[in-house]
């Protein structure tokens, strides 16, 4: 059985970088990847059980 499409999307590989040295700086750069993270923390975590799933299956 194949895997759901959305599961096999990869993450950004092109992340942005932080434009300085300062706390405001770096706040600003983590409100930009903390969504990004969020979709593909979540993306990988349900790919894993659906491993983990189809392995308990097999057995």
């Amino acid at each position: 059985m194949p895997y759901q499409e959305n599961l096999l999307t990869k993450c950004p590989v092109k992340l942005p970088r932080i434009n300085g040295i300062t706390g405001k700086d770096i706040a600003e750069t983590l409100l930009i990847l903390t969504p990004q993270y969020s979709e593909c923390a979540a993306r990988h975590n349900q790919l894993v059980d659906e491993i983990n799933q189809r392995k308990e299956i097999k057995q």
